[in-house]
């Protein structure tokens, strides 16, 4: 009998409304582990090239993995799944929240929907009663009021919700999707994709658990893990969350500023300062209770912040407020050090479901165009656009989760959006494969460069958190055993490759990331996988997984066209800042380490896996 997993997935077709439940063996559970390796399967064998993001027939998968059985920390994250509407390729959004345990609780390792309803609906998972139920009272609202109202028709104060917003119903391509109010899957666009199968949210309630395999193993490999945590996790990161690492990121030269520019000097000491932890919890009366109450479950170091703005009035709110990457993009991307500001512009990201980091993005992008003469007042419906300016950053925010003024120029991504404004602004566009840089620079790292070049879904800092790897975070079972010089290209294809098998393992089983920076290694993540799933895995068979995974994901790209020629980088990583920790220094050509990435990977000069790579790992049925 499987431990830790119910050897269950739930498909739900929205078109015909038939609801049906699929088995898995151990074997499938195995290969894949579950979270992203069991979506990745299925796109590739059930989703099509001619299968756009937004038709019916593309699948949108909730993703569990066999830990979110137990109480090992940093299990309460899930993954979301399907083709993107921003980027076209195959994109994976991790969120926290009560979704993974909870649709674990209620019998199943993976939710399937596909299909499109007829009028807006929302899913109800109570156990194994599944209802597709009537949301035409839910459209138009916002992702919290939908929450709420959920709840309230419901009769289950806790039940928990995925949902979209209006941007979500607008199909706006960097809509997410909001879970419990508190968390988001953020990039890629996968709100849009709920949004065009008429879905408004799914909604979870379970009770039940699955079994594991040793019990008390696995809860004393939790207690070891939560107290470890605890004290080896920086001070501040414990006591700030991410938004300590404003100011350690500019000092490093990472932070964008002025939307990547090179005139921006690569220097903003006082602005990162104004959006930085101290001054944060200060500011924004930071309410260590509630941040609490609102951390992902079985998570010892809760950094969602809870916050509190009275004044000035116009940007008044309580709630969840701005991590590090919102604080980068919404703030030091447009030159905004107005702390208040910018977490008024992330509220708004919040309640439309927008990705924080690429609405930053377009923002900037969009003043960049401006100041370019790219884009004038007739263009911006009679607004100047400025540097610096916090209602500004908030009013576009607004047109984008409207889909109206400059919302509608951004509906359907950067790419898009900068062939419409012409000119050259496709090459001040600071993309991989149409995803938005997050807020970490490739000239800080080089590893990035190497990373977001190679990343299946784009831009991706959290694809193995690779830059970190020159920080000290060193995984020795991988290879990793001294910190690489930032500033060197050397080795480079080798530190993205394992740290790409690292996340893709992380995506899997599945876990928070963070929980790396208090010392939870790979191993430590392998004996917590033994313990739940009796399987008695080596290390090496492990991480052969995340090999399998990350060719699987390559797989169903290079399927749906991708290949080499998308594998690229904007050309303002090409130019050097003037001032700062990283002045003059660029990375070097991208041909040799994508060379190298591939030969590492087993895939051919076009970055296609070989017939060979994929018998090797197991990978030639389907």
């Amino acid at each position: 009998m499987l431990k830790g997993y119910w050897g269950k997935i739930l498909r739900v077709d929205l078109t015909t409304t038939r609801v049906s439940e699929e088995e898995i063996s151990e074997e499938y559970c195995k290969k894949y582990v579950g979270g992203v390796g069991f979506a990745a399967d299925i796109l590739l064998k059930e989703v099509g090239p001619e299968v756009g993001a937004l038709d019916p027939e593309n699948r949108l998968i909730f993703g569990l993995g066999p830990l979110q059985a137990s109480v090992v920390p940093g299990s309460g994250k899930w993954v979301v799944v399907s083709r993107s509407p921003l980027t076209g390729a195959i994109c994976y959004a991790v969120a926290g929240g009560n979704m993974g345990p909870m649709l674990k609780k209620a019998g199943y390792d993976s939710l399937i929907i596909q299909g499109k309803a007829e009028k807006p609906v929302f899913l109800w998972i109570n156990d194994d009663k599944v209802e597709i139920r009537e949301a035409s009272d839910l459209w138009g609202k916002n992702t919290e009021v939908t929450v709420d109202m959920i709840r309230e028709e419901l009769g289950e104060p806790k039940a928990s919700v995925a949902d979209i917003g209006i941007a979500g119903e607008k199909l706006v391509a960097i809509a997410c999707i909001a879970v419990d109010k508190d968390s988001f899957a953020g990039r890629g666009g996968l709100g849009a994709v709920m949004g065009a199968k008429n879905l408004k949210a799914v909604a979870v309630k379970g009770t039940k658990k699955p079994e594991v395999a040793d019990p008390q193993k696995a809860l004393s490999l939790a207690r070891e893990l939560n107290e470890r945590i605890r004290k080896t996790a920086p001070e501040a990161f414990l006591k700030a969350g991410t938004t300590c690492e404003v100011i350690p990121t500019e000092e490093l030269g990472d932070l964008p500023i002025k939307y990547w520019s090179e005139d921006s000097g690569g220097v903003w000491v006082k602005g990162a300062e104004k959006l930085s932890y101290p001054y944060y919890s200060e500011a924004l009366k930071v309410n260590i209770s509630e941040c609490a109450k609102i951390a992902c479950r079985n998570c010892p170091i809760r950094c969602h912040r809870y916050i509190h703005i009275d004044e000035p009035q116009k940007f008044a709110m309580e709630g969840v407020g701005p991590q590090y990457e919102a604080l980068g993009m919404l703030g030091s991307c447009n030159l905004v050090d107005d702390l208040k500001a910018v977490a008024k512009a992330n509220e708004l990201c919040n309640l439309y479901g927008l990705d924080s980091i690429s609405a930053g993005a377009f923002a900037a992008f969009a003043t960049k165009c401006y100041e370019k003469g790219l884009l004038t007042k007739k263009d911006t419906f009679g607004q100047e656009l400025t540097w610096g300016d916090g209602d500004q950053v908030i009013e576009i925010v607004r047109q984008l989760g409207e889909r109206e003024k400059l919302g509608e120029l951004f509906a359907e991504g950067i790419v898009r959006a900068a062939q419409k404004i012409g000119g050259n602004a496709p090459e001040l566009a600071v993309h991989v494969k149409g995803m938005d840089f997050p807020a970490h620079d490739p000239r800080a790292f080089f590893s990035l460069a190497v990373s977001y070049a190679t990343s299946s879904r784009g831009a991706c800092h959290t694809h193995g958190l690779c830059y970190k790897a020159a920080c000290g975070l060193l995984h020795p079972e991988m290879g990793i055993t001294e910190a690489p010089d930032r500033f060197s290209m050397e080795g480079k294809d080798f530190v993205a490759a394992k740290f790409h098998d690292l996340s893709a393992l992380q995506d899997a089983v599945t876990m928070c990331n963070f929980m790396m920076f208090g010392g939870f290694g790979i191993t430590d993540m392998l004996n917590s996988l033994n313990a739940v799933t009796g399987w008695d895995w080596s290390l090496e068979e492990f991480l052969k997984v995340g090999e399998r995974i990350s060719t699987l994901k390559r797989a169903v790209n290079v399927k749906w066209g991708f290949s080499r020629k998308d594998d690229t980088l904007p050309r303002i990583v090409y130019q050097p800042s003037k001032e700062g920790s990283r002045a003059g220094k660029v990375p070097g050509p991208l041909d040799p380490a994508l060379d190298g990435y591939y030969k590492l990977r087993g895939w051919d000069s076009d970055g296609k896996p070989t017939a060979e790579t994929l018998e090797k790992l197991g990978l030639t049925e389907g």
